[in-house]
Protein backbone atom coordinates (compact mmCIF):
# COMPACT_ATOMS: atom_id res chain seq x y z
CA UNK A 1 0.00 0.00 0.00
CA UNK A 2 1.07 3.79 -0.54
CA UNK A 3 0.14 6.24 1.53
CA UNK A 4 0.03 9.56 0.37
CA UNK A 5 0.99 12.56 2.29
CA UNK A 6 -1.89 14.37 3.75
CA UNK A 7 -1.99 17.53 5.93
CA UNK A 8 -5.97 17.38 5.97
CA UNK A 9 -7.24 17.62 9.89
CA UNK A 10 -10.87 17.79 9.15
CA UNK A 11 -11.82 15.05 7.23
CA UNK A 12 -15.01 13.25 8.81
CA UNK A 13 -16.17 17.40 8.95
CA UNK A 14 -16.94 17.24 5.53
CA UNK A 15 -19.69 14.72 5.92
CA UNK A 16 -22.20 17.19 7.35
CA UNK A 17 -21.43 20.07 5.83
CA UNK A 18 -24.25 21.11 2.13
CA UNK A 19 -22.72 20.32 -0.90
CA UNK A 20 -20.50 22.92 -1.94
CA UNK A 21 -19.51 24.07 1.64
CA UNK A 22 -15.73 25.01 1.82
CA UNK A 23 -13.09 22.95 4.26
CA UNK A 24 -10.56 25.50 5.07
CA UNK A 25 -9.48 28.05 1.64
CA UNK A 26 -8.52 24.54 0.11
CA UNK A 27 -11.17 22.33 -0.90
CA UNK A 28 -14.74 22.52 -1.83
CA UNK A 29 -17.46 19.12 -1.43
CA UNK A 30 -18.89 18.77 -4.43
CA UNK A 31 -22.44 17.48 -5.14
CA UNK A 32 -22.72 13.53 -5.09
CA UNK A 33 -25.16 11.12 -6.56
CA UNK A 34 -25.72 9.75 -3.30
CA UNK A 35 -25.53 12.17 -0.04
CA UNK A 36 -22.04 11.21 1.54
CA UNK A 37 -23.20 11.88 5.29
CA UNK A 38 -26.00 8.94 4.40
CA UNK A 39 -23.77 7.01 2.63
CA UNK A 40 -21.10 7.07 5.47
CA UNK A 41 -23.45 6.58 8.23
CA UNK A 42 -24.90 3.22 6.61
CA UNK A 43 -21.70 1.74 5.86
CA UNK A 44 -20.54 2.68 8.85
CA UNK A 45 -22.72 0.23 11.25
CA UNK A 46 -24.32 -2.82 9.86
CA UNK A 47 -26.18 -5.33 11.41
CA UNK A 48 -28.09 -8.20 10.56
CA UNK A 49 -31.11 -10.00 11.17
CA UNK A 50 -31.12 -12.46 13.37
CA UNK A 51 -31.70 -15.98 11.79
CA UNK A 52 -29.58 -14.32 8.73
CA UNK A 53 -27.06 -16.66 8.89
CA UNK A 54 -26.04 -18.78 5.36
CA UNK A 55 -28.12 -22.11 6.12
CA UNK A 56 -25.02 -24.37 6.31
CA UNK A 57 -22.62 -22.79 8.88
CA UNK A 58 -20.31 -24.08 10.26
CA UNK A 59 -19.83 -25.64 13.75
CA UNK A 60 -17.01 -24.76 16.27
CA UNK A 61 -14.23 -25.83 16.45
CA UNK A 62 -13.74 -24.69 12.90
CA UNK A 63 -10.81 -24.83 10.60
CA UNK A 64 -11.26 -22.29 7.89
CA UNK A 65 -8.80 -21.91 4.43
CA UNK A 66 -8.58 -19.39 2.24
CA UNK A 67 -6.54 -17.66 -0.63
CA UNK A 68 -5.43 -14.63 -1.16
CA UNK A 69 -3.48 -12.56 -3.89
CA UNK A 70 0.00 -10.61 -2.81
CA UNK A 71 1.52 -8.41 -5.06
CA UNK A 72 5.49 -8.99 -5.37
CA UNK A 73 6.68 -5.34 -6.41
CA UNK A 74 10.33 -6.93 -7.57
CA UNK A 75 8.66 -9.39 -9.82
CA UNK A 76 5.53 -7.02 -10.52
CA UNK A 77 3.20 -10.44 -10.42
CA UNK A 78 0.83 -11.86 -8.35
CA UNK A 79 1.62 -14.98 -5.72
CA UNK A 80 -1.34 -16.69 -4.87
CA UNK A 81 -1.28 -17.42 -1.11
CA UNK A 82 -3.24 -19.81 1.36
CA UNK A 83 -3.65 -19.58 4.49
CA UNK A 84 -5.18 -21.67 7.13
CA UNK A 85 -6.40 -20.87 10.33
CA UNK A 86 -7.89 -23.22 13.32
CA UNK A 87 -10.50 -21.80 16.04
CA UNK A 88 -11.90 -23.17 18.79
CA UNK A 89 -14.67 -20.34 19.21
CA UNK A 90 -14.86 -17.19 17.90
CA UNK A 91 -12.21 -14.42 18.69
CA UNK A 92 -13.73 -12.34 21.39
CA UNK A 93 -10.63 -10.12 21.87
CA UNK A 94 -9.48 -8.98 18.44
CA UNK A 95 -7.02 -5.88 17.36
CA UNK A 96 -6.92 -5.21 13.69
CA UNK A 97 -3.43 -3.86 12.56
CA UNK A 98 -4.64 -2.07 9.38
CA UNK A 99 -7.04 1.00 8.65
CA UNK A 100 -8.88 -0.62 6.03
CA UNK A 101 -9.51 -4.09 8.41
CA UNK A 102 -11.04 -1.36 11.37
CA UNK A 103 -12.87 0.06 9.05
CA UNK A 104 -14.89 -3.05 8.22
CA UNK A 105 -14.85 -4.59 11.96
CA UNK A 106 -15.98 -1.25 12.64
CA UNK A 107 -19.13 -1.86 10.55
CA UNK A 108 -19.60 -5.82 11.26
CA UNK A 109 -18.28 -6.22 14.35
CA UNK A 110 -19.73 -6.10 18.31
CA UNK A 111 -16.95 -3.42 19.14
CA UNK A 112 -16.59 -4.11 22.54
CA UNK A 113 -14.75 -6.78 21.37
CA UNK A 114 -12.30 -4.59 19.33
CA UNK A 115 -9.40 -3.82 21.97
CA UNK A 116 -7.26 -1.64 20.16
CA UNK A 117 -6.51 -0.13 17.00
CA UNK A 118 -3.02 1.32 15.32
CA UNK A 119 -2.20 4.74 15.14
CA UNK A 120 -2.70 5.16 11.38
CA UNK A 121 -6.21 3.97 11.83
CA UNK A 122 -6.63 6.62 14.41
CA UNK A 123 -5.30 9.14 11.90
CA UNK A 124 -7.58 11.27 9.85
CA UNK A 125 -5.19 11.68 7.05
CA UNK A 126 -5.65 8.07 6.41
CA UNK A 127 -9.15 6.95 8.22
CA UNK A 128 -12.42 7.57 7.78
CA UNK A 129 -13.39 6.47 11.61
CA UNK A 130 -10.53 8.42 13.00
CA UNK A 131 -12.10 10.28 14.94
CA UNK A 132 -14.48 7.88 16.48
CA UNK A 133 -11.10 5.45 17.69
CA UNK A 134 -9.21 7.98 18.48
CA UNK A 135 -11.67 8.96 21.56
CA UNK A 136 -11.23 5.15 22.80
CA UNK A 137 -7.82 6.21 23.54
CA UNK A 138 -6.84 2.64 22.95
CA UNK A 139 -4.57 3.26 20.75
CA UNK A 140 -0.66 1.43 19.55
CA UNK A 141 1.84 2.68 17.42
CA UNK A 142 2.16 0.86 14.10
CA UNK A 143 5.37 -1.04 14.94
CA UNK A 144 4.82 -1.39 18.87
CA UNK A 145 4.21 -5.29 19.44
CA UNK A 146 4.67 -4.60 23.45
CA UNK A 147 1.09 -3.66 24.09
CA UNK A 148 -0.26 -6.21 21.65
CA UNK A 149 1.33 -8.86 23.07
CA UNK A 150 0.42 -7.64 26.20
CA UNK A 151 -3.64 -7.22 25.71
CA UNK A 152 -3.42 -11.12 24.65
CA UNK A 153 -5.71 -10.60 22.45
CA UNK A 154 -7.38 -13.96 21.15
CA UNK A 155 -6.49 -12.91 17.17
CA UNK A 156 -4.70 -9.83 15.64
CA UNK A 157 -5.47 -9.18 12.01
CA UNK A 158 -2.63 -8.29 9.96
CA UNK A 159 -1.79 -7.17 5.96
CA UNK A 160 0.75 -7.68 3.51
CA UNK A 161 2.20 -4.32 4.43
CA UNK A 162 1.90 -4.90 8.03
CA UNK A 163 5.61 -4.97 9.70
CA UNK A 164 7.22 -7.81 8.85
CA UNK A 165 9.14 -7.75 12.68
CA UNK A 166 6.07 -7.00 14.07
CA UNK A 167 4.31 -10.09 13.10
CA UNK A 168 7.51 -12.03 14.12
CA UNK A 169 7.39 -10.61 17.18
CA UNK A 170 3.52 -11.37 17.96
CA UNK A 171 3.99 -15.07 16.68
CA UNK A 172 7.49 -15.78 18.61
CA UNK A 173 4.93 -14.75 21.68
CA UNK A 174 2.49 -17.02 20.50
CA UNK A 175 -0.62 -14.51 19.73
CA UNK A 176 -2.48 -15.74 17.28
CA UNK A 177 -2.57 -13.54 13.85
CA UNK A 178 -4.03 -13.45 10.52
CA UNK A 179 -2.85 -12.52 7.27
CA UNK A 180 -5.13 -10.95 4.70
CA UNK A 181 -2.87 -10.19 2.28
CA UNK A 182 -3.19 -7.35 -0.02
CA UNK A 183 -7.10 -5.40 -0.81
CA UNK A 184 -6.11 -3.58 -4.16
CA UNK A 185 -9.55 -3.75 -5.45
CA UNK A 186 -13.54 -3.91 -4.42
CA UNK A 187 -13.82 -7.55 -5.48
CA UNK A 188 -10.93 -8.33 -2.97
CA UNK A 189 -12.60 -6.13 -0.14
CA UNK A 190 -16.33 -7.99 -0.53
CA UNK A 191 -13.79 -11.24 0.09
CA UNK A 192 -12.20 -10.03 3.47
CA UNK A 193 -15.42 -8.64 4.78
CA UNK A 194 -17.06 -12.55 3.89
CA UNK A 195 -13.80 -14.15 5.89
CA UNK A 196 -14.00 -12.19 8.50
CA UNK A 197 -17.90 -12.71 8.93
CA UNK A 198 -16.95 -16.54 9.05
CA UNK A 199 -13.83 -15.89 11.45
CA UNK A 200 -15.88 -14.04 13.79
CA UNK A 201 -18.79 -15.69 13.56
CA UNK A 202 -20.52 -12.46 12.37
CA UNK A 203 -21.30 -13.89 8.77
CA UNK A 204 -25.27 -12.13 9.32
CA UNK A 205 -23.34 -8.49 9.61
CA UNK A 206 -20.91 -9.60 6.99
CA UNK A 207 -23.61 -10.23 4.53
CA UNK A 208 -26.12 -7.48 5.34
CA UNK A 209 -22.86 -5.28 4.66
CA UNK A 210 -22.39 -7.13 1.22
CA UNK A 211 -26.02 -6.23 0.59
CA UNK A 212 -25.60 -2.62 1.18
CA UNK A 213 -22.60 -2.25 -0.91
CA UNK A 214 -24.29 -3.99 -3.93
CA UNK A 215 -27.46 -1.99 -3.44
CA UNK A 216 -25.66 1.37 -3.11
CA UNK A 217 -23.54 0.72 -5.88
CA UNK A 218 -26.09 -0.03 -8.18
CA UNK A 219 -27.62 3.30 -7.01
CA UNK A 220 -24.83 5.01 -7.84
CA UNK A 221 -24.02 3.59 -10.93
CA UNK A 222 -27.86 4.15 -12.44
CA UNK A 223 -27.20 8.34 -11.57
CA UNK A 224 -23.93 8.30 -13.17
CA UNK A 225 -24.32 9.94 -16.60
CA UNK A 226 -24.63 8.24 -20.11
CA UNK A 227 -21.40 8.77 -22.04
CA UNK A 228 -20.25 7.20 -25.10
CA UNK A 229 -16.80 6.94 -24.46
CA UNK A 230 -15.57 7.27 -20.41
CA UNK A 231 -13.11 9.77 -19.27
CA UNK A 232 -10.27 8.74 -18.72
CA UNK A 233 -8.63 9.98 -15.35
CA UNK A 234 -4.94 10.21 -14.44
CA UNK A 235 -4.14 10.38 -10.54
CA UNK A 236 -0.64 11.86 -9.73
CA UNK A 237 0.70 11.65 -6.61
CA UNK A 238 3.77 13.83 -4.93
CA UNK A 239 6.86 12.39 -6.20
CA UNK A 240 5.25 11.94 -9.64
CA UNK A 241 3.94 9.08 -8.91
CA UNK A 242 0.66 7.31 -10.12
CA UNK A 243 -1.16 4.04 -9.82
CA UNK A 244 -1.42 1.24 -12.46
CA UNK A 245 -4.41 -2.01 -12.50
CA UNK A 246 -3.01 -3.29 -9.40
CA UNK A 247 -4.46 -0.63 -7.13
CA UNK A 248 -7.91 1.04 -5.79
CA UNK A 249 -8.04 3.98 -8.11
CA UNK A 250 -8.68 1.33 -10.44
CA UNK A 251 -11.41 0.17 -8.70
CA UNK A 252 -13.02 3.92 -8.13
CA UNK A 253 -12.47 5.01 -12.00
CA UNK A 254 -14.76 1.47 -12.84
CA UNK A 255 -17.10 2.06 -10.48
CA UNK A 256 -17.82 5.70 -12.09
CA UNK A 257 -17.46 4.60 -15.41
CA UNK A 258 -14.35 6.30 -16.43
CA UNK A 259 -10.61 4.73 -16.97
CA UNK A 260 -7.64 4.89 -14.87
CA UNK A 261 -4.83 6.42 -17.31
CA UNK A 262 -2.23 4.35 -15.62
CA UNK A 263 -3.85 0.64 -16.29
CA UNK A 264 -4.71 1.80 -19.72
CA UNK A 265 -0.76 2.44 -20.41
CA UNK A 266 0.49 -0.97 -18.92
CA UNK A 267 1.38 0.12 -15.31
CA UNK A 268 0.99 -2.77 -13.24
CA UNK A 269 1.14 -1.10 -9.29
CA UNK A 270 2.26 2.43 -8.68
CA UNK A 271 5.50 4.18 -10.91
CA UNK A 272 7.10 7.42 -11.33
CA UNK A 273 6.33 9.37 -14.43
CA UNK A 274 7.77 12.68 -15.91
CA UNK A 275 5.69 15.45 -17.40
CA UNK A 276 6.53 14.58 -20.60
CA UNK A 277 4.69 11.51 -20.45
CA UNK A 278 1.46 12.72 -18.93
CA UNK A 279 1.54 15.16 -21.41
CA UNK A 280 1.98 12.16 -24.37
CA UNK A 281 -1.00 10.35 -22.64
CA UNK A 282 -3.28 13.19 -22.27
CA UNK A 283 -5.31 12.30 -20.12
CA UNK A 284 -9.06 14.39 -19.79
CA UNK A 285 -8.67 14.74 -16.21
CA UNK A 286 -5.47 14.68 -13.45
CA UNK A 287 -6.71 13.86 -10.17
CA UNK A 288 -4.55 15.13 -7.22
CA UNK A 289 -4.69 15.02 -3.42
CA UNK A 290 -6.49 18.19 -2.23
CA UNK A 291 -3.80 18.51 0.52
CA UNK A 292 -1.04 19.09 -1.52
CA UNK A 293 0.49 21.53 -4.16
CA UNK A 294 0.39 19.66 -7.19
CA UNK A 295 -2.66 21.08 -8.70
CA UNK A 296 -1.22 24.26 -8.80
CA UNK A 297 2.26 23.17 -9.61
CA UNK A 298 0.94 21.08 -12.77
CA UNK A 299 -1.01 23.92 -13.95
CA UNK A 300 2.53 26.29 -13.84
CA UNK A 301 4.42 23.42 -15.97
CA UNK A 302 5.20 24.84 -19.51
CA UNK A 303 5.32 21.97 -20.87
CA UNK A 304 1.98 20.65 -19.46
CA UNK A 305 0.10 23.81 -20.60
CA UNK A 306 -0.38 22.06 -23.97
CA UNK A 307 -1.97 18.55 -21.98
CA UNK A 308 -5.97 18.59 -22.05
CA UNK A 309 -6.80 18.15 -19.07
CA UNK A 310 -4.96 21.57 -17.88
CA UNK A 311 -5.98 23.30 -20.55
CA UNK A 312 -9.92 22.53 -19.91
CA UNK A 313 -8.86 23.51 -16.22
CA UNK A 314 -9.73 19.59 -15.49
CA UNK A 315 -6.52 19.40 -12.46
CA UNK A 316 -9.24 18.62 -10.12
CA UNK A 317 -7.89 17.65 -6.22
CA UNK A 318 -9.27 15.06 -4.13
CA UNK A 319 -8.74 14.94 -0.11
CA UNK A 320 -5.83 12.12 -0.22
CA UNK A 321 -7.83 9.86 2.86
CA UNK A 322 -10.60 8.89 -0.16
CA UNK A 323 -7.83 7.88 -2.46
CA UNK A 324 -5.75 5.19 -0.43
CA UNK A 325 -9.38 3.20 0.99
CA UNK A 326 -9.26 -0.13 1.95
CA UNK A 327 -12.32 -1.18 2.94
CA UNK A 328 -16.50 -0.72 2.20
CA UNK A 329 -15.85 2.94 2.25
CA UNK A 330 -14.52 2.59 -0.96
CA UNK A 331 -18.17 3.34 -2.37
CA UNK A 332 -17.77 6.44 -0.75
CA UNK A 333 -14.72 7.56 -2.43
CA UNK A 334 -16.36 6.77 -5.46
CA UNK A 335 -19.23 8.39 -4.35
CA UNK A 336 -17.38 11.39 -3.84
CA UNK A 337 -15.01 11.03 -7.33
CA UNK A 338 -18.49 11.16 -9.60
CA UNK A 339 -19.16 13.97 -8.36
CA UNK A 340 -16.12 15.94 -8.45
CA UNK A 341 -15.66 14.68 -12.52
CA UNK A 342 -18.99 14.88 -13.51
CA UNK A 343 -19.86 18.03 -11.91
CA UNK A 344 -22.58 19.59 -13.72
CA UNK A 345 -24.65 16.10 -12.92
CA UNK A 346 -25.28 16.07 -9.39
Amino acid sequence: MKFTTLAITFTLLIFFLPAGAAVGAEWVMPATPLPMAQLFQELSYVRGESGSEPEVAQAWPRRISFSHRVYDYRSESFQIKTENVALDRAPLRIIPHAVGVSEILWAICPRSRLLMFSEVAADPRFSLIATELAKSGRIFSYKESELVIAAQPDIVFTVAFSDAVFKQRLHRAGIPTLDLGSQDSLDAIIEEIRLLGQVLDESANAEALLNLIAGKRALLQAALPVREKPLRLLYYDLGGYLPGAVSNFTSLCKLVGAVNVGAEQGIKSWKQVDHETILQWDPEIIIVPAESNLAVTLKLDPLLRYARAVKNDRVLTMPGCYLCLNSQFLLLGANLLAGIIYPDEF
